[in-house]
């Protein structure tokens, strides 16, 4: 599928005017975990970024099942955009990079756990958009706007 259309302007739209969203994960045996999270996303949505504490129940799942999915909304609610794919835990010079780009951290729940301003005592995640979603009225129903299949990753 490729990057472009109405839907994908939309789905677009509502990702780089977002800073909060739903991140999903799963433990080893499937068990989901949801939490609210800052996230940093652009229109093109091949990749989302956040930070998280290391003692999170995400990255526990995140080590055993690498795949997350982003539930973005627009303002109102009323348009719901999915970006889900394979998702690391970065380190070291990439880490810091997107520290320093990440906006509102001196508000951001994580923060609780270290007031430090340092990304070494945080995981900075980056999901690899593999799947965006569109999802409006009527019905909700929702459209794959974008998929990336195993086999053309590689």
């Amino acid at each position: 599928m490729s990057k472009e259309g109405e839907l994908w302007r939309a789905a677009s739209e509502v990702a780089k005017s977002t800073k909060l969203a739903i991140m999903t994960t799963a433990d080893a045996s499937g068990m989901p975990h949801a939490a609210w999270m800052n996230l940093l996303a652009d229109s093109v949505m091949e990749e989302v970024i956040c930070i998280t504490a290391p003692n999170t129940q995400k990255i526990a799942n995140l080590r055993a099942n690498p795949q997350a999915e982003w539930m973005i909304s627009s303002p109102t609610m009323e348009t719901v955009v999915y970006l889900s794919g394979p998702t690391e835990i970065l380190s070291d010079d990439e880490a810091r990079k997107y520290w320093n780009s990440m906006p509102g951290k001196s508000q951001a729940y994580y923060r609780r756990y270290c007031d430090e301003d340092d990304p070494d005592k945080f995981c900075i995640l980056r999901t690899k958009v593999t799947r965006v979603v569109y999802c409006r009225p009527p019905g909700y129903h929702k459209t794959v706007v974008h998929e990336i299949t195993p086999e053309a990753a590689e």
